[in-house]
This record gives structure tokens, sequence and C-alpha cells, in this order.
């Protein structure tokens, strides 16, 4: 457990990794082929000599109790193309893959990798085994974490380097004693070793300040590298400005307790600082004085209340007699108010609790959980809504109590949905939940057209403590594991149809694939998670981009395989094709494309206006400018109204520039009771909040079709169909 009162640094948060933590963060990225099973390498070296040999590097024969997930069946048995010469997978040896921290010796190693390699001389016919798991070789690596500054001065693009600078030990030994070059030998291990991995206790987003130093001569801890990390949080509503920088790691101390692997922790400082940091980020300026902040909780375009604050605390409980004490649990407490038109407007705090978990293998987690405490004045509303409805709707034959129920479920959901939506804008920036290295991602990859997997060292047998003291945890034991992430952007492009005509699969969007197409969409390797899929479909003039296609068997294969594929996409109907005034076939698009067709149209405009009006925009800045101040504008001030010009002159036309793209970009049509049997299936929703599936049986025949809700409780709603309201258009087959 974490000796809280080491906790020095002044940073936001501390990270120690000890060394054979390390030893599986190197073993994660093993798992995902980064660094390979075996390579293969030939020519001349620098005595004149011809050379052709593989080298096999052994993972420790624990990682096959040390996985979270199965192996690859299509890599089980070909770990390396060489067993029929060398039959060793994994090592036996006590040493393999053994992580030792250097002290900082002037060679710029930082640690020291053991393996057990074997070398197998291809030359000969049978090939030669030069080594088969039984020597071993030393790497030094230097393992800094590096990162780039962006223009905001904020720190981006935090990864791990790792580089090979030497390689020593009796294999190597061995090896020039019969003729083998190290340059060559050193050159051929740095094309294994060499590479850059994302470091994701940023996230992937930005940073303030990070630093790391390293910890050695303590003799009753475990030796370990410290990361020092300042998030990048906010000090007033005005998103530019930050908490002043803090922290001097050379305060920290090594808190890592024997037997530990890793500990994180951060200090009771942080926990207003992080609260504070919540709050500001919610905040809008004032639409009648930009100059002024005011803290709105929004629903679409309209606001419906105001958040008061927000904080960040440990969790206390007490019981009858007894003291309080801390439940390790941190909570997240959002106060608001909701504003209720022509009534009083009652509060709610909305927390947010991090829940620690223990799962399968000791696994450790936080789970999220949501709690909404209405005050009393909430509760009033719930008898007036309750009264109204008794009033409104006696024909329902619901009971009083049952309608109060109601109501209050309204507010607790409505209350709930405002609450965790308040906590979703972390601008670009990294939050302390993505700070949080129980579950350090090493490696994402995209083995899968719509899904990422992250690669994972997963702790396990966790002691925590969340207290007056700040927020502490150490782990005993890790795992390699990992975790799907399914494309945020992915939409429906079109259905296949079989023989008959019928509706048999989807062909979804899959961008950004790109750079994945020769190597993740095709590898496999220990780790590699892929589903199966129909085929993959190129890029298709300037809107279409890469697209998967997906038998429904296949999609509900995914939806029903976690985080591996978005159910319910929403989408919205915009045209109808209408025959004998029934519905034919609806028009829709996904409301994930509306604000980026938005978005496109506005760039697009953009530089059309300022390549083809570019100098009229000008001119009129200079004059407007002149006739307003008296004199010669500035070069500056001609900018902004320029720019302001050029933007009033985009807003106004993108309206008909987004119809025009949206003409050019729906392409999804179905039927009616197609819509339907796709939203039956979880597979998206067509006018969620506002249609409704409805079956009609006339002379023995069920026909299956969309309806506007019905909404008893607002008399004054218009009754038509408004599905046939929409503009028409005409479906033409494919």
């Amino acid at each position: 457990m974490v000796d809280q009162s080491k906790v020095t640094s002044g940073f936001d948060v501390e990270f120690l990794m000890g060394e054979e933590f390390i030893h599986y963060f190197l073993l994660c990225s093993m798992e995902t082929g980064s660094i390979p099973w075996w390579s293969e390498s030939s020519g001349i070296d620098e005595n004149g000599n011809l050379f052709h040999r593989a080298t096999l590097t052994h993972p420790p024969a624990e990682l096959e109790q040390r996985r979270l997930y199965p192996v690859h069946p299509d890599f089980v048995g070909s770990e390396h193309p060489f067993q029929h010469i060398v039959s060793t997978v994994y090592s036996h040896q006590d040493d393999e893959f053994r992580v030792t921290i250097l002290p900082d010796d002037g060679t710029g190693a930082d640690i020291l990798l053991r393996v057990f390699p074997s070398v197998i001389d291809l030359l000969p016919q049978p090939p030669a085994v030069l080594a088969e798991n039984f020597l071993p070789a030393d790497l030094h690596i230097s393992f800094n974490v590096v990162f780039d500054t962006r223009q905001d001065g904020l720190l981006g693009n935090i990864g791990v380097e790792l580089a090979l600078l030497d390689v020593t030990g009796p294999l190597i030994d061995a090896a020039v004693a019969f003729g083998a070059s190290k340059k060559s030998i050193l050159a051929e291990m740095k094309e294994q070793i060499d590479r850059r991995v994302p470091f994701a206790v940023a996230g992937g987003g930005s940073l303030q300040r990070i630093e790391t130093r390293k910890f050695l001569d303590d003799p009753d801890r475990p030796k370990a590298i410290g990361v020092y990390i300042n998030l990048a949080l906010q000090s007033s509503p005005d998103p530019a400005s930050l908490v002043p920088d803090r922290g001097d790691s050379s305060l920290a101390q090594n808190f890592l307790e024997p037997g530990a692997k890793m500990a994180f922790a951060f200090p009771s400082e942080t926990y207003s600082r992080l609260g504070n940091d919540f709050k500001f980020k919610m905040a809008e300026p004032k639409p009648n004085d930009p100059g002024d902040f005011h803290f709105p909780l929004m629903d679409g375009d309209d606001q419906v209340g105001i958040i008061k604050g927000i904080s960040v605390r440990p969790e206390i409980v007490a019981g009858p007699n007894q003291p309080p004490t801390f439940t390790n649990v941190l909570v997240i407490d959002i106060h608001g108010e909701y504003a209720i038109e022509n009534f009083f407007d009652p509060d709610f705090h909305m927390k947010i609790r991090l829940v620690p978990t223990v799962t399968e293998n000791g696994v450790f987690d936080l789970k999220v959980d949501f709690d909404l405490d209405l005050s009393l004045a909430a509760h009033l509303v719930a008898i007036f809504l309750t009264t109204a409805l008794s009033f409104v709707m006696p024909k329902l034959g619901l009971s009083l109590l049952f309608l109060s129920i109601l109501a209050i479920k309204i507010i607790e959901r409505v209350g709930e949905s405002m609450a965790q939506s308040s906590i979703q804008a972390e601008l670009d920036r990294t939050s302390f939940l993505d700070t949080l290295p129980h579950k350090l991602t090493v490696e994402a990859r995209r083995w899968d057209p719509l899904y990422t997997t992250l690669h994972r060292v997963e702790t396990a047998d966790v002691a925590i403590q969340v207290n007056h003291q700040g927020f502490a945890f150490d782990a005993q034991n890790v795992f390699i594991g990992r975790r799907f992430l399914p494309l945020q952007n992915m939409v429906i492009r079109s259905e296949t149809r079989d023989a008959n005509s019928a509706v048999n699969g989807l062909v979804y969007r899959a961008n950004d694939i790109g750079p994945f197409l020769k190597n993740d969409l095709v590898t496999v390797f220990a780790a590699t998670d892929r589903m199966p899929f129909v085929a993959l479909l190129p890029p298709q003039g300037n809107i279409e981009s890469h697209r998967v296609s997906l038998t429904l068997d296949q999609v509900m294969e995914r939806i029903a395989a976690k985080d591996r594929h978005i159910k319910e996409l929403d989408y919205i109907p915009k045209k109808v094709d209408v025959i004998d005034n029934q519905i034919f076939q609806i028009l829709a698009i996904s409301l994930t494309e509306l604000p980026e067709i938005e978005s496109f149209s506005r760039s697009r405009l953009r530089n059309e206006l300022r390549s083809s009006h570019g100098a009229a925009f000008r001119q009129r800045a200079i004059d407007e400018l002149q006739a307003e101040l008296g004199r010669a504008p500035t070069e500056a001030e001609i900018t902004a109204q320029f720019n302001q010009i050029l933007e009033n002159a985009v807003s106004s036309a993108v309206p008909g520039r987004v119809r025009a793209e949206l003409d050019t970009r729906m392409t999804f049509d179905l039927e009616p009771h197609e819509f339907a049997d796709l939203q039956q299936r979880k597979i998206l929703v067509l006018g969620r909040n506002h249609l409704e599936i409805r079956k009609m049986t006339r002379n023995g025949t069920v026909t299956v079709y969309y309806r506007d809700y019905e909404r008893p409780f607002e008399p004054n709603t218009d009754k038509r169909d408004n599905l046939l309201s929409l503009p028409r258009y005409k479906h033409t087959e494919n």
C-alpha cells in the first residue's frame, strides 16, 4: 500500500514503474508483433563475409498464463517459420526478458533487457543452429518519454521511445569469436527494438508538463522509473488560462513498496484543481457580453439549467454511532439547477462515482457509477407534475403513486443525461481519468476496419486509497490485456441484397484505414483481433471513403461482441418516395454525417469565397473601417474585419450548400419495413424519440410502417403523419 506521505513532487500526478512492469510493457509490444518474434537478415559483414541468418526471440513461458485473451487461432503453431529447425517458442529461462533499470552512466541506456535468442545460419544446407535459447544477450536500451511541443506551449503526441544502444553478453561474445560482426548484430537488433509507442497516460490529449526520474539507491524499495505529470488544467473560464506550472521532480520520493509492480498517486491539492477545471470547461461566453461567462446546461440549442459547481473529492460514509470513514471511492459531484418555465428551478447533484472493482484473476478496474440526488424542490416538481397528469389523463387508470414515481423518474432521467454530458467537454486536453495507469495502453492497432484494439498492461491485486491525503494505488500483479474501441464515426452507406431483393447485408463507412491496409488489416500476431467481413471496398469519387461490407449476421455478431461495434446508429428521414399516398421508400442520413457535412460545406465555401471575392472583401473591410474610425486602419484591424465579412458570407450561403451536399451524399434508402427490421435488431434507430414502429393487419397481411409518436400529454401536437410532409424523391435501383 502506498505511503501517501511520500507523494511530495508537487506535480498533479505521479506514476512509478517497477522493473517487472516495464518487462510487461515490452511483452505487450511483442504480442502485437511490434517487437518481432523472429527476423531474417542477410548481406556482407564488415569482414567481407556473406551471411544469411534468422534470429528468434522467445517470450517467457509465463506469458501463456498472463494473457487475458485467447491467442489468435491463425497465429497458434506459426509463431516463427523455423520450428522444423528450432522447436522452442516460449522460453523457460528464469531470466528471459528480465528488465534491469540502469543508473545514468553517460551511455544513455536506461534499461537492460536480457534475452536468450535462438540464432540459425541459413546458408548451409541443412541450416545450422548456432544457438537455441541457451546463451543470454543483454540489450542496453534507452527508455525515454518523448513529446511534441505545440504552438500553445502544451505537450502532445506523448510516447515512449525505445532505442537499442549496445548489445553485450555471452551470446554476443560467442558470435564475435566465431567471426560475426558485433556492428552488424547491433544493426540487426536495432531494427527489432527501436520504435516509438504511444504513452497512454496522455490519453491522446495534451499535457502541461511531463518529466521522468529514476530511483535506484533505496535498499528497502524496488528500483523504479517515475513519471511526473501536470495536466493542462484551466484556472478560469478562459480556455487559454492555465493553472501556473508546478512541481519539482527532485523533491519526488520512491513510494513503490516491495513486491509492487507499479504505483500511482496524486496529492489532495489535485482534487480542487480537477473540480475547478471541470467547471471552467463548462463555461460559455454570455450572448450579450462575450467578455463574461456563464455555465449553462444545454439541451441542443436551448438552455435548460445552469451548473452551480463541480467538485472532486473522496467519498465519506458514516453509520449510526460510527465515525465517518473513507470508502475508497472517488466522487465527481456536479451541482446543477434545472430551469422550469413559470415555476421554481429545482437543484440536483449528479454524482459520478469511480468505484474500485475486482474481476477475474484479481484484475483491478474502476467502475463508473452515476447517482442523482434530488432536492426537496425537485420532488415538489414531481408532485406538481403528478397533479397535472392526474387531471389531464384520468383515463389512463394509473395510480397517483405510479404517476408520482413516473414524474420523479422523468426528472432523474433529464438530470442524469445533462450531468453525464457536462463532463464530456474535455477539449483536446488530457483529463486525469486518462492518466490512471491501472490499464496502461501500450499500443493501439487497427486489426479490423471498424474498430481499434488497445493493447494494455493491466494491474491486479491492487490496494487503493482515496482519502484526505489524495488518491493512490499500487499493484502486486500484472497481466497483458486488450480493449476495443468501435469506430466512432461509422455510418451505414448502403445495403446489399440477395437474389430475391431482400436486405442481407450493410455497407459501412470505414474512415482512415489507408495507413493500415498493408499491415494491421492483414497481419496476424498473438494479440490480433479481427472479425469476419465480406469485402473491403475502395474509395469512390470525392465522397465515398473506404467501406466494409458485412452480412446482417456479421453485424449482429459484432454488436454482440463487447465494444466492437456501435449499435442503434441514429438516422433521420430526409425524403420519401410516395406511391398511392403510401410511403414506399425512406431516404435517411446518419446524425453523425450532418455536422460533418456542415463543417465540410463551411470549409469549402470559405476557400471558394476567399479565392473569388477575397480582393473585394478586403477593400470593403478597409472602406468600412475608414468610415467607422475616421483614419486608415491597421493591418490587424483589416484582417479582423475581413475575417468577419468572410464568415458572414459563409454563414449566409451555408444552408444552400448543405442541402446540395446532402443531395449528393444521401444514398441509404429502404422500405419502411426494412428500416423497422434493422431497428428491431438494434442496428439503427430511425427518428429517435420522434417515430415509432406500427403494425397493421388487413386481410391476413401484416404491414409494418412508421408513424409519429402519439403525445397524450401535449394536446396541441400536430396529428399529421409528418413523414408524408417530407420532400419527395424517386427511388432508383442501383
